[in-house]
This record gives C-alpha cells, structure tokens and sequence, in this order.
C-alpha cells in the first residue's frame, strides 16, 4: 500500500470513490460544488495551496482524501473515503496522517474537518488522533450536510 500524491493516472479516481460513497453509504447526492472539486482536484485543491493523496494497492485506488487551504495557518483535510473492500485496514489513518504532515510542512497550525455522526467509527479515529469539536475557522466553506466539525492543533 502507498499513499501517493495526486497524479493524472489516479485523477478519475477521486471522483469514483467518493461519489459512490456518498450516494451509496450515505445516502446523500453530491451537491454542485462536491461535484466540481471531485473532478478537479488541481484547481480545487492543488493550486490553492492543498494536495490530494491517493491509497494505491497493486494498481488500484483503495482511498482518497484532499487537503485545501483555508487561510495563512489553517488547513481541512475533505473528501476521506475508503473503498468499501479495503475498510478496516487503516488506510483512513494512513490518509488522515499523511494531511497532517503536509499542513505541518507547509506551515500550518491547524487541521480542520467537516463530518457526519453516522460516522462512528470515524469520530473515533479523529478523536484519538487528537481532533476535537470545534467552531468553523476563517475560510471554511460549511456544506449543508455537515454535522461535526473537528480540529487538531498542529503545534509539536
């Protein structure tokens, strides 16, 4: 298992895996601007200051997650999904940790995110990665659907 940076080769796959998540696990469609910023990850992610990984097994997209830019010090990490068949294999860890890295890299003091609380499972990995309720930061964009949102301080 790697976890790559966005490349052309896995750029399809961002938007497979989650839309089928939402629609499918969730039972939410996509709003307009999920669907944009799935299909384009460089305009919406990249070239704002944020990445997009990728969790590759044996040629094949196992999980997504992006990270954008809100403002000079905070960072969300958005869009973390894990394929079905490869769930319990700690590969959202791996996702979750490597956005914390790149916030870190890039200066950032803090690691926003946005989540539903069906999501048990989920809420319990944030929480022992150190994310804590907190209130939307300066720049975050608040979907509709969200009922959580988390924050881990960056400061070592």
């Amino acid at each position: 298992m790697t976890i790559d940076s966005y490349t052309e080769q896995n750029k399809g796959d961002f938007e497979k895996i989650w839309v089928d998540w939402l629609t499918n696990t969730m039972g939410v469609r996509p709003q307009e601007e999920d669907l944009l910023e799935v299909q384009n990850p460089v305009e919406h992610y990249i070239k704002t200051g944020g990445m997009a990984y990728y969790a590759n097994r044996d040629g094949h997209c196992m999980g997504i997650v992006a990270v954008k830019k809100l403002n000079k010090t905070d960072y969300e990490f958005c869009k973390l999904v894990v394929a079905k068949q490869a769930q319990g294999m700690g590969i959202g860890k791996k996702l979750v940790r490597k956005c914390i890295g790149f916030a870190r890299e890039q200066g950032g003091q803090h690691l926003y995110l946005q989540t539903f609380n069906k999501l048990e499972i989920a809420l319990k990995m944030y929480r022992s990665m150190g994310f804590t309720n907190a209130p939307a930061p300066k720049g975050m964009f608040v979907v509709k659907r969200t009922e959580i949102i988390m924050k881990k301080s960056l400061q070592s």
